[in-house]
């Protein structure tokens, strides 16, 4: 009995503390009530102090006199909190947005349509440190996708998709393009160099199924081995004007050398101005004196020397005759003067 008596003790005493939790909820006060904290302001849950299960009132009908003798806690966070708390968020926030900005090659933009300064001031700062680092990452990427686009192209292998983000996947591709411009140009100065050994020696290996630059190439390089060649006997032709004098036939293996020697031969007007000299040398009655630079066409000079001085001997000799014969016949005019006078004195 005694043990029934002392439970049930118990169990009144405790259902007054019972009802107390009940109407309570969460950390509260005494009073039922406690102040709003920063994560539910930033959610708009609440803004200061407030209570909770009807906490602030008498259920038990108790008088206002006693309610009001309990004491208050403070209302909420102060205004300077509420600012510092708005420029995390802001912060937090501009960074997230700026990182991302940065990233994607956007224009940039420190503003935000809000009502509180703090944000405002927050974002900014938030915002300006997030692009710059969003720009950094992006310029990371793609200066090691353009590695990778130019390394692509050097092994051979065929341009791919890099990365989503436009930017980076531009870089890629310069890279791709610039490695595939080089090993092009390696291979149309290959091309070239061929044609024009090609060229040098006549024979024409035009390559087939091939790209049409590389063609090109080939051929560039064989028109200039092929004007080498013909540059080469029509030398051949000019030097031989100074040592022949009239143009013989070379025995050359083409059609086209012979022509290209031929053209040589008549191009040179150097030889022209010898054979004057030399013919004008003779014609004078001079003593035949070859210039030093004309030994090698000593033929030629010596040979229109002796046309030059036939004509003079020519000349010469018509000159004595006539004046042998002007002679005679001053002679022979004389001497009949002189006889007609005899005559006349006989008479």
């Amino acid at each position: 009995m005694k043990k029934n008596l002392l439970f049930l003790i118990i169990v009144l005493i405790l259902i007054p503390f019972h009802s107390t939790l009940e109407a309570h909820s969460g950390r509260t006060d005494s009073s039922g009530g406690h102040n709003c904290s920063a994560k539910s302001i930033a959610k708009g849950l609440c803004t200061d102090y407030h209570y909770h299960n009807g906490g602030g009132s008498s259920s038990s009908g108790s008088s206002s006199s006693s309610s009001s003798n309990i004491p208050k806690e403070p209302s909420g966070p102060t205004l300077e909190e509420i600012e510092a708390q708005d420029k995390t968020k802001g912060e937090e926030d501009g960074y997230s947005v700026g990182v991302d900005d940065g990233y994607n090659g956007a224009k940039e933009n420190e503003t935000i349509d809000t009502s509180s300064n703090a944000y405002q001031e927050g974002y900014s700062v938030g915002y300006n440190k997030g692009f710059e680092e969003g720009k950094k990452n992006l310029n990371s990427e793609k200066e090691k996708a353009y590695d990778a686009g130019y390394d692509a192209a050097i092994e051979g292998l065929k341009e791919a998709k890099h990365s989503e983000n436009d930017l980076v996947q531009a870089s890629y591709k310069e890279g791709y393009e610039k490695a595939t411009a080089e090993i092009e140009a390696a291979k149309k100065e290959e091309y070239y160099t061929t044609g024009y050994e090609d060229g040098k020696v006549d024979v024409n290996n035009e390559p087939k199924d091939t790209k049409t630059i590389f063609i090109e190439s080939y051929n560039k390089g064989y028109e200039k081995g092929q004007k080498e060649l013909k540059d080469q006997y029509i030398k051949l032709g000019y030097e031989a004007a100074f040592t022949t004098l009239e143009y013989k036939k070379p025995d050359l293996e083409k059609e086209k050398y012979i022509n290209w020697y031929k053209d040589g031969f008549n191009s040179n007007e150097e030889i022209d101005k010898i054979k004057d000299e030399a013919y004008k040398l003779g014609l004078n009655g001079d003593v035949y004196d070859l210039p030093k630079e004309y030994e090698k066409s000593e033929v030629i000079f010596s040979h229109h020397f002796e046309i030059g001085q036939k004509e003079y001997e020519v000349e010469k000799k018509e000159n004595t005759q006539q004046t042998t014969f002007g002679l005679s016949v001053i002679f022979l005019g004389w001497l009949a003067r002189r006889f007609y006078v005899a005559r006349k004195i006989i008479s």
